[in-house]
């Protein structure tokens, strides 16, 4: 069984793909070809990346506001879980597979531009809202927006990436939007200090048009370099239909998510610090935000780095891996809400999302290592629906509403006590994506080496 591996050589263009033959769990041996590709990978890295820097920007923004934005317009802890989670991640979910479909088929670039330009414009209208019903509509806005992104920016980059390689490109990629995140959090609360939460969305919706212009310019569509035709209608289908019936697929799309937990968790970070401590907005985007922001930078290039040495000797370290390192980020998060002490709780907060951060790129390399070329952004518009669903709008939503009902039991909201104990039972969810994520290793390699996927990679 003959598995195909394009590997891109970093450098000077052209890059040369070689074609690369598997031994035992996939160390590869390199004979290299003549057909060239036009496009720096480098340059692709960082255009995209920028472009996902911003989208974490504006995801994480909306955490700083939960306090202003509930005082203001008179909420309760419930509405604010669904304004952010449910409210995003609905539709950012349900387009995501129309963008998965879309980017398998057409223009990426464009595909991305566009998405760019509808979420710019609606975290900008973020700030322009009088009430529930406004801002909801204005946060399912940018979450249609963002919905274009993930899926077309990780195929285009699974297309030119080495497979041997791909989990540190897709955690390189992960990484560079995780700079947005400390950003986000950093600027975000001077800028509420400084001209207010309104217009802090407005001023960050504006500044997503600058990646805008770079990407239309800088990138080009890999089909359209390499003269590849996109899977008709009925290939695609029957690909999708195949992928869909594998069991790691379904136990990958369910753990993927939960491995996510602590990212849903972040929406409520802030909110908890402040109210636990006393701190101001500005206090904790200025220290919290550095130590999260910090920890999950270093956490998601740290595991692209971790996962490429690991895969080396044994590809089902992309599993292992993220099945180890999302359990192990529990251990720190007691810290956070336990500890009672603000300097202990922010060292927590760094070793959390530093552990949570190195199981992300390579969870989600372990979608494109099992699924063939043609599906492949549907694939990832399919792990990004779950993880929408799950991640970013169940756990928000979920915490919101066990606050509300720890309050109505006598737990007490403003010293933080009701989101602290809604905050903990949303702990159990990591160990779960732990034991998924070892059935799934377990189905992929059943045979000892991966199935034959024609054009996977």
């Amino acid at each position: 069984m003959r598995q195909v591996c394009t590997d891109y050589r970093f450098g000077s263009d052209p890059i040369v793909p070689a074609i690369s033959t598997p031994g035992k769990w996939g160390k590869m041996a390199d004979k290299t070809t003549t057909e060239p590709s036009r496009q720096s990978l480098v340059l692709v890295l960082l255009v995209l990346g920028l472009v996902n820097l911003v989208n974490y920007m504006d995801r994480v923004l909306f955490s700083l506001m939960v306090e202003p934005v509930k005082a203001e317009l008179d909420l309760s802890d419930g509405q604010m879980g669904l304004l952010g989670g449910f409210a995003f991640a609905a539709v950012y979910a349900v387009l995501g597979l129309v963008a998965g479909r879309i980017a398998d088929s057409r223009n990426r670039v464009h595909l991305i531009g566009a998405a760019l330009t509808v979420w710019s414009a609606a975290t900008a209208a973020c700030g322009l809202v009088n009430n529930f019903v406004q801002m909801f509509a204005s946060r399912m806005l940018v979450g249609a927006g963002e919905a274009g992104c993930v899926p077309a920016a990780q195929s285009f980059i699974s297309d030119v990436a080495p497979a041997k390689n791909r989990a540190f490109m897709i955690s390189a990629f992960t990484g560079i939007g995780t700079v947005g995140t400390l950003i986000g959090l950093i600027l975000g609360g001077i800028l509420i200090e400084l001209i207010g939460w309104r217009m802090t969305f407005v001023a960050f919706g504006v500044f997503g048009f600058v990646p805008l212009v770079i990407l239309l310019v800088a990138l080009r569509e890999p089909r359209t370099i390499r003269n590849v035709a996109p899977p008709t209608a009925v290939t695609w289908k029957q690909d999708v239909s195949e992928m869909l019936k594998r069991r790691e697929i379904q136990l990958l799309l369910i753990g993927i998510p939960l491995i996510y937990t602590l990212a849903g968790v972040g929406t409520w970070i802030p909110a908890f610090f402040q109210r636990t401590y006393g701190i101001s907005t500005e206090d904790f985007s200025r220290v919290g935000g550095a130590y999260l922001g910090i920890g999950l930078i270093l956490g998601t290039f740290a595991g692209g780095f971790i996962a490429n040495k690991l895969v080396a000797r044994d590809m089902r370290w992309e599993f292992w891996w993220s099945s180890l390192a999302c359990s192990l980020s529990l251990i720190p998060l007691l810290l956070v809400y336990l500890s009672g002490n603000i300097d202990l709780a922010y060292l927590g907060l760094f070793g959390a999302f530093f552990l949570a951060g190195t199981s992300f790129g390579p969870s989600m390399a372990c979608m494109h290592t099992i699924t063939k070329q043609s599906v492949r952004a549907t694939a990832v518009a399919s792990m990004v629906f779950t993880t929408s669903l799950i991640a970013y709008g169940g756990v928000p939503a979920l915490i919101g509403v066990l606050s509300d009902i720890f309050a109505a039991s006598g737990a007490d909201v403003a010293d933080g006590t009701s989101l602290k104990y809604a905050l903990i039972v949303s702990m159990a969810l990591p160990p779960i994506a732990s034991i998924l994520f070892l059935m799934a290793s377990g189905r992929a390699f059943a045979d000892g080496q991966l199935q034959d996927l024609e054009g996977s990679t």
